[in-house]
């Protein structure tokens, strides 16, 4: 041993046959880990392949066309997976769209294009114009399928922040915001006060959901800020809001599945215009 330590040569030799073993043996097990990869995903068992390929790269990150071989079923997932989602979605939008379509018939779209890059989608009953001398929760969705609450208010200055809806001891509260906020807004004229206060989306914290959740029974809207002002929610209120809130959860399934019919689309024509270039 000390002689073959003594000669450069042969300690050399030794080096590279056994940096050769151990390739050797490496490209062995990661065979092993490609066939166990390609089996996995002939059961179908996509998310343990995926597992298999990202230990390809961790174990083995000097064998490259091993790794290439791992990437390339890691498309094949990829591949398979948008279009399984393909199919599901473009199966399910043209019925939410229908629901979508269904329920906007008792609304109103408006859009001032001068002013408004978004459109909303206004209840009938709801509309600014009847109602701007009363005190009331209006609702809307606009084209992004974002969902707006407002709090209007007509009386003596109360400055609210936050309001909660409640039926005997159930109850849901909005988040808290500041008169500095610039959801809030306040005017006076012709001697009335006038206070608005708008929640976008989940910062109504789910009181859109209890009001359609419970548009059989009386509702309780209580104003907070430096004074509290307590109504009842009119039937035709409940109404608009239930339909509103409804519209809002179809508009969003709608949104989400145009956007993954998208995203596999794109995923899809990658895939392709990479193994053209090959």
């Amino acid at each position: 041993m000390k002689g073959i330590i003594r000669n450069p040569i042969l300690l050399l030799v030794l080096v590279l046959l056994v940096s050769c073993d151990s390739r050797h043996k490496q490209e062995k097990l990661a065979d092993e880990r490609l066939k166990r990869i390609e089996t996995l995903i002939n059961q179908n068992s996509l998310n343990a392949a995926k597992i298999q390929i990202d230990s390809i790269h961790i174990l083995f990150p000097r064998l490259v066309d091993k790794r290439r071989i791992a990437a390339a079923l890691a498309d094949t997932i990829a591949r398979r997976e948008s279009t399984r989602n393909l199919a599901y979605c473009d199966s399910i939008l043209p019925v939410k769209q229908h629901e979508a379509d269904s329920i906007q018939k008792n609304f109103r779209f408006e859009k001032d294009k001068k002013y408004q890059e978004v459109g909303n989608f206004i209840y009938k009953t709801q509309l600014t114009e009847s109602n701007v001398t009363r005190t009331y929760l209006k609702t809307y969705v606009d084209e992004n399928a974002d969902f707006y609450m407002i709090s209007n208010y007509c009386g003596g200055k109360i400055e609210h922040t936050s309001l909660e809806v409640s039926v005997n001891d159930l109850f849901a509260h909005t988040d808290t915001l500041s008169v500095s906020n610039p959801a809030y807004h306040s005017f006076n004229d012709a001697g009335s006060h006038w206070e608005t206060l708008t929640f976008k989306n989940e910062a109504d914290k789910g009181v859109a959901a209890f009001i359609a959740q419970n548009t059989g029974l009386r509702i309780k809207v209580t104003l907070h800020g430096k004074k509290s002002y307590v109504y009842y929610l009119p039937d035709g209120d409940k109404k608009a809001i239930a339909a509103t809130y409804h519209l809002w959860i179809v508009k969003k399934d709608v949104d989400k599945l145009q956007k993954e019919i998208k995203k596999a689309q794109n995923i899809i024509a990658r895939i392709r215009r990479e193994k053209q270039l090959k």
